[in-house]
């Protein structure tokens, strides 16, 4: 559904995309991960005809992005990772306004807006100015209007962030309906929890390249949980990050990885019970803990072992 081949694209004297390969089958959801600067932005604007590549060759749904942008548009829904929205529109108008704008026609036009309003969870709030809107409730807006025409693919650059942890929960459940009904999707993300739960596959990006793990692989299956590698655990707290390392570096196979002011990143070795232990542990201790989230093992052991730190 996604054919991407040598692929290269500069910026006056940089680089961003430096020979990058991708292939996204059919029915997918399939993630793009690497540092900041790696090119996933770039290659979702040349994805989505927004700008051209200098060389190599983008196809989805069979349509050559370069070629045929027109029937590109058709086939696609793009979602930036800064979308922009009319807020002196109310949230029914601008759906409207964007139906007309994908030459919706006009008997079928109401029907699709009733619709986005109600996939979207925005019925209630459709007579809503979108500047009234909670900073979630816009990103689905978007996301609605995104839909109205239909695509059979999805190209969404970085969607979750800034949303609050019940807004991201929300975002991962649509897409995987949206996923579910057979549309095709390329996401990218710094959220590895995000990537982890909901997709079946993830290429590897820096330097405008395809990158490797230690086994080789640019693209990591997600479905198969590999128990081989260590269970890690973000904990969030409410104060003193280094409080919180200090009483969990005295847990038994507990190995504190990284140490923020809000944060700390646990290895946590043994059974599965280790882990409500060692949260119990440091709430015995007095740690305000205000998140205990097991983080995808898979992910975020291979991104450190290929990009040497957590993505940003």
């Amino acid at each position: 559904m996604i054919e991407v081949s040598h692929i290269q694209k500069r910026y006056g004297g940089s680089r961003a995309l430096d020979g990058f390969n991708l292939r996204v089958e059919k029915g997918e959801l399939f993630g793009l991960v690497g540092p900041n600067g790696a090119g996933k932005t770039t290659l979702i604007k040349i994805l989505s005809t927004l700008i051209r590549a200098d060389s190599g060759s983008a196809k989805i749904a069979g349509f050559d992005v370069a070629v045929d942008p027109l029937a590109v548009k058709s086939v696609l829904g793009y979602m930036p990772d800064q979308p922009g929205l009319y807020q002196d529109m109310r949230v029914r108008e601008f759906l409207e306004f964007f139906a007309d704008a994908f030459h919706i026609p006009s008997q079928r036009r109401r029907a699709v807006v009733e619709q986005g309003l109600a996939e979207s969870g925005l019925a209630a709030r459709a007579e809503s100015f979108v500047e009234e809107l909670s900073f979630g409730m816009k990103q689905r807006l978007f996301l609605a209007k995104t839909l109205l025409h239909s695509p059979q693919v999805l190209l969404l650059d970085e969607p979750a962030t800034g949303l609050d942890p019940l807004a991201r929960v929300d975002l991962r459940d649509q897409l995987k309906r949206l996923n579910q009904q057979g549309i095709t999707i390329l996401l990218s993300s710094h959220i590895l929890a995000d990537l982890q739960e909901i997709c079946s596959r993830v290429a590897l990006i820096a330097g405008g390249k395809n990158q490797q793990d230690g086994a080789g692989n640019s693209v990591i299956e997600l479905r198969k949980e590999d128990s081989s590698l260590p269970r890690l655990y973000e904990v969030g707290v409410l104060q003193d990050g280094e409080h919180a390392a200090q009483f969990a570096g005295t847990f038994g196979g507990a190995k504190v990885l990284d140490v923020e002011r809000l944060r700390i990143l646990v290895e946590i070795s043994g059974a599965t019970a280790q882990a409500s232990e060692f949260l119990r542990h440091l709430v015995m201790n007095g740690v305000q803990v205000v998140r205990f989230d097991r983080l995808p093992a898979t992910l975020e052991h291979r991104y450190r072992e290929v990009f040497g730190d957590k993505p940003r």
